[in-house]
């Protein structure tokens, strides 16, 4: 091959000159990481002329590097091992006839790499690849090699670089969108299962996570406690200190009631003041003795909010699930009769449910 149809006069310029149709060179191109573009032809003078013309090439304030190889089976070698190649200057005839356009195909194919842009060189135009391979396979250009010159070659590495460019960024914000949209999915799903207020579970999420249980402890005939919790009298907090005052308790008792629980146990707020606790792998006695803990934790000292020193007391009812009962609803409707019950019988106290 000569150099000489590389550099025919086509009164193109210089293609060294970075000016033309690409941004010019500056002292921070130095520190930008650089365009990989791959050469795969088996004519040493191809990747000689290549080098040259392109050495001093810049887009977009980077450099460009380039990577030899005389293969087709180089090439998708390199490309395996070498990540963001942007381009693939293809020689179509190397170890076979149809070398370059099988590597095209594997490329998008067995690689699957959809971002490097292919531009396809070859020394036998007569071999024009077909159009369903251009077409299926992205192919940015063919080039004959008696055709290369300075400002065929200069415009195909540039137009596929800015083809790459584009793709890059155009995927980059296709991913940060998609991040955001799963981020806001996140927070949509904890808002439809968390109380907005106290952060704890809502009661739709807590019947969700009573009906699990409650499988499991039918499957493997464990027991499941529950416990409902209704703070005495907190209509006079409102009352004396204003509804915001009123929110800062309520945040207290949820920080002090998950201190006295398990790690296992779920706490829901079913509305206003009243609260309720699911006890996995706890037997009657055992869920009285949490309860306990429970009431213990808020009766033992007042809340301060804001220099203020608020005495709140719970009463609690306690009921365990029955084989014979269908699903968790019956379960809290003994529980809530413990808990009228606890009421009734002064408040600030724990009462179990019959059964």
């Amino acid at each position: 091959m000569s150099n000489d149809f590389l550099f025919a006069s086509d009164e193109s310029p210089d293609p060294q000159d970075a000016s033309a149709g690409v941004d010019a060179p500056d002292a921070g191109d130095r520190a930008a990481p650089p365009w990989l573009v791959l050469v795969a032809d088996d004519e040493p003078e191809v990747h000689a002329v290549t080098r040259l013309a392109l050495s001093r090439l810049r887009f977009r304030e980077r450099p460009i590097r380039l990577l030899d190889c005389a293969s087709a089976a180089e090439a998708e070698r390199i490309l395996r091992d070498t990540p963001d190649i942007a381009v693939i200057l293809l020689d179509v005839v190397m170890e076979t006839e149809d070398a370059g356009l099988r590597l095209a195909r594997r490329i998008r194919e067995d690689l699957g790499n959809r971002a490097i842009r292919i531009v396809l060189r070859t020394g036998q135009p007569a071999r024009v690849p077909e159009e369903e391979l251009v077409l299926a396979y992205e192919i940015d250009g063919y080039t004959a090699k008696t055709e290369l010159t300075a400002r065929r070659l200069f415009t195909s590495v540039v137009t596929a670089l800015r083809a790459y460019a584009d793709l890059a960024a155009l995927e980059q914000r296709l991913a940060e969108r998609s991040r955001a949209l799963e981020e806001a999915t996140v927070r949509l799903n904890r808002m439809a299962t968390l109380d907005p207020l106290t952060g704890v579970w809502n009661r739709r999420r807590f019947l969700e996570l009573a009906a699990a249980e409650l499988a499991r402890a039918r499957r493997y005939g464990r027991p499941l406690g529950v416990f409902l919790l209704d703070l005495d009298g907190f209509k006079t907090v409102n009352d004396a200190h204003g509804n915001a005052i009123g929110d800062m308790v309520l945040r207290a008792v949820v920080k002090r009631v998950r201190a006295a629980l398990r790690i296992s146990d779920h706490i829901a707020r079913s509305g206003g003041e009243e609260f309720v606790v699911l006890l996995p792998e706890t037997d009657d006695a055992g869920a009285a003795v949490v309860a306990e803990r429970v009431r213990a934790a808020l009766a033992g000292s007042p809340i301060l909010v804001e220099e203020r020193a608020i005495p709140v007391t719970a009463s609690i009812g306690v009921a365990n699930w029955l084989p014979s009962e269908p699903g968790i609803e019956r379960t809290l409707n003994r529980a809530e009769h413990a808990l009228h019950a606890a009421k009734q019988a002064g408040r600030n106290r724990v009462e179990r449910a019959a059964g």
